[in-house]
């Protein structure tokens, strides 16, 4: 067995050992147990797609990345799909109406800190956000929200009814 911390891969690159190298030895001379920690085909599989890219880095979902972010705020349409590969089930936005989601949006982000603008002036991603489902300022959304929330003894969609006696 030899002692050093480097492997050549199938491509003919030199790399360092690691855990999928000793996971795949394993697997190879079948010395794995399934259940005791050894990682399955169908994982290492879904594992591939996380791993990384040409240039060495790790490809994060586009959700996450500015590809995948509208320059205006909120997600586009390839940052909605990354997310729903990861089992999301994102809807673009409301800019106008008192649809649930626009309420619960505004109640959301009513309650969220942190400034409105960067050091340097522009609009930071919570602004973007706010103007981008139809609100001014964190003020604004928090108005909407109060005026709009269905009531508990409505059926509200925080609590269970309350029964009128």
């Amino acid at each position: 067995m030899s002692d050093s911390k480097y492997h050549t891969t199938k491509d003919g690159r030199r790399a360092k050992k690691g855990l999928y190298y000793y996971m795949n030895r394993a697997k190879k001379r079948g010395t794995s147990k399934s259940g005791k920690g050894t990682v399955t085909d169908e994982a290492l599989k879904n594992s591939a797609k996380t791993a990384k890219n040409e240039d060495g880095g790790f490809k994060s979902p586009a959700w996450t990345r500015k590809e995948g972010q509208s320059p205006t705020g909120g997600l586009n349409a390839k940052g909605r799909a990354s997310a729903k590969k990861e089992g999301s089930n994102l809807k673009s936005q409301l800019s106008s109406g008192t649809d649930p989601r626009r309420v619960s949006f505004a109640a959301r982000f009513s309650g969220m800190k942190g400034p409105m603008k960067k050091p340097n002036g522009k609009p930071t991603r919570k602004a973007l956000a706010l103007k981008k489902w139809g609100f001014s300022s964190v003020e604004a959304a928090r108005k909407f929200a109060n005026a709009n929330k269905k009531k508990a003894e409505d059926g509200g969609f925080l609590e269970p009814g309350i029964e009128k006696i």
